[in-house]
């Protein structure tokens, strides 16, 4: 399941911020933006030389919970492979609260080696820092994430969310190939899932083909129902439900001067819920496969700027995980369409994963089935990177668009309207 965060493009117009002086400096007045982000270009030196106490040195040592969150930090990202960390406050304003001062957004940047954005735009999370002067000296007596609930508040459009698992949960850290498996305390036989994660790796890649995508892949196990709520923000989402086997999410990524880069996206996180999955006796390496199938494919495709943009078709994005998984439907497809459910159409992208969400995406990945036997696999591949690289519209979606029937041409020779009759037919009489 594809899961967008909803954040950077909630409110896309310009806030307007206060103009607000730099004034004071390390030793005397307000804290500065300046002197933050020399206090995070120190922390930051830390967490890769994997110095501890200089990494939490500069906090309020008085605060225990605001210590231990910064320490369950470092020791999580300590065990990933970086090929970037750092701060970046470029785009903060500054906000004055007695003594306090409080700057947002600030960046965080952690780009995996498993990442890749354009021109340095590496995968960030935002949050408010709070800086005073204690003693003398300026600590951080505040981080506060931005979340689904909060981003208006901390940083509108030019936020964003701040609660990956490495900020909430003890973690596991596996490497295997180009993967990095994650999982919390939950998660005993974590090697099983490595295991099951390459072989799926190569099936997805030998699909993709070389088509454009991230260097890796990094997956997060959970059997614990509140982390997979809390991780990531997903027990907040307007599409979330606790029985979903797994997410992907893509990351949306920040300039080094701070912008929010909306053009394309910068990595990609899967979650897997063990527990689910477990419950309907179904097998993890499919799900694994279903999520991989949306992580290779999300550099890929295009981005919705939201409003009446919708983003690429919820019926290729979720057709083509599910037509991966190659599992039988057929039984389940020819009831509903018995009962009358079909109704010539692919689903539309607004109420996708609504009450007829088991059926849709039943229902979408037969798009691929029907172009697979008519022209191979490859020409199903083709089909679905072709569709992803343009959005629905509200009212508007794209099967109706001329791209479509430019695309079905290309691919099919056919016109898509040709291609929507046949592929009806073949819906109808058993898929």
């Amino acid at each position: 399941m594809l899961l967008t965060t909803g954040l950077v493009v909630a409110g896309c117009g310009k806030q307007e911020r206060p103009e607000l002086q730099d004034e004071g400096s390390q030793s005397t007045g307000m804290p500065t933006k300046a002197a933050l982000q020399t206090l995070l270009d120190r922390r930051a030196e830390a967490l890769q030389k994997g110095d501890e106490a200089a990494f939490l040195a500069d906090l309020n040592q008085s605060d225990d919970k605001l210590v231990q969150g910064q320490k369950l930090l470092f020791g999580n990202l300590r065990k990933l492979k970086l090929a970037t960390f750092r701060y970046v406050t470029n785009q903060a304003i500054a906000l004055p609260d007695g003594d306090v001062r409080r700057f947002l957004p600030v960046h965080e940047v952690v780009q995996l080696s498993a990442d890749a954005g354009p021109g340095g735009v590496a995968p960030a999370s935002s949050h408010r820092y709070s800086v005073a002067r204690r003693d003398g000296r300026l600590v951080i007596t505040e981080i506060l994430p931005v979340t689904r609930e909060n981003t208006k508040e901390l940083g509108g459009p030019n936020a964003l969310p701040g609660n990956a698992p490495w900020h909430l949960t003890p973690l596991t850290v596996q490497h295997v190939d180009s993967a990095c498996l994650i999982a919390d305390a939950s998660v005993s036989d974590l090697q099983r899932y490595a295991d099951a994660a390459s072989s799926e790796i190569r099936h997805v890649e030998s699909l993709w083909g070389d088509r454009l995508r991230f260097p890796g892949y990094v997956l997060f196990l959970t059997r614990d129902a509140e982390n997979f709520k809390k991780w990531f923000s997903f027990g907040s989402a307007g599409n979330f439900k606790p029985e979903v086997e797994g997410f992907q999410v893509p990351q949306y990524g920040v300039r080094q001067t701070g912008d929010v880069y909306h053009e394309q996206y910068a990595g990609s996180r899967i979650v897997v819920n063990l527990r689910t999955i477990a419950a309907f006796d179904d097998d993890p390496r499919r799900v694994i496969r279903h999520e991989l199938a949306h992580s290779i494919s999300s550099r890929a495709t295009t981005l919705s700027p939201g409003g009446w943009v919708l983003g690429a078709p919820t019926w290729a994005v979720e057709g083509f995980a599910r037509w991966t998984e190659q599992i039988n439907e057929r039984p389940y497809l020819a009831s509903r369409v018995a009962a009358g459910a079909f109704q010539g159409r692919v689903p539309a992208s607004t109420d996708f994963y609504g009450r007829d969400m088991t059926f849709n995406y039943a229902l979408s990945s037969t798009v691929f089935s029907f172009v697979e036997r008519k022209k191979g696999r490859a020409a199903a591949v083709e089909f679905y990177a072709s569709v992803i690289k343009y959005n629905d519209l509200e009212g508007e979606p794209l099967v109706d668009a001329p791209i479509f029937n430019a695309i079905c041409k290309r691919v099919l020779g056919t016109t898509s309207s040709a291609f929507a009759e046949q592929w009806a037919s073949f819906v109808r009489n058993g898929a």
